[in-house]
């Protein structure tokens, strides 16, 4: 998990190049970028919008930034799903392993259903819980950009709308 500070910073990268690898099965992408540091300051509350300029190629980016106790309550809510899947999964398990529930059954059905539908809840929201840091790289009038990304955050995604 980053540690949330007021003054910080983040990667911007423009992407230069992307060339393939393909032998019979195996294909490899790689992809080179020029990067460019972006500052940034914490606001004392809520989340503020400023404008950024890409060092290569000299776009407008947006980037969105959340105060320390916004992102900490985006984490807590992130957590409260994570954990409310884990007890859903963990409910539906103690509850099938105490008491004998045949598949053909439809409260076997809903058992095992509660118990598989609680572990991608758990994985994904503390996942997001993880790696949230309150700051986001937006493309400034671009429908979709793909030629810019945060390289260095906690969420590996491209610039978008």
């Amino acid at each position: 998990m980053r540690e949330l500070r007021e003054q910080s910073g983040i990667v911007v990268g423009h992407l230069v190049d992307t060339s393939f690898f393909t032998v019979i099965v195996y294909s490899r992408e790689t992809k080179r970028f020029a990067t460019t540091p972006v500052p940034y300051r914490r606001p004392a509350a809520g989340e503020e919008v400023g404008e950024v300029r890409c060092g290569t190629c000299g776009a407008e980016l947006l980037l969105r930034v959340r105060s320390v106790a916004e992102t900490k309550r985006i984490r807590k809510r992130h957590l409260t799903v994570a954990l409310a899947g884990l007890a859903l999964s963990a409910a539906a398990a103690v509850f099938g392993s105490l008491v004998y529930l045949p598949l053909a059954e439809p409260l076997g059905k809903i058992v095992l259903l509660a118990f598989l539908a609680g572990l991608p809840v758990v994985g994904i929201a503390g996942w997001l819980w993880w790696k949230e840091d309150g700051v986001r790289l937006h493309s400034a009038g671009v429908s979709t950009d793909r030629t810019h990304w945060r390289l260095d955050g906690a969420l590996p995604y491209r610039a978008a709308p």
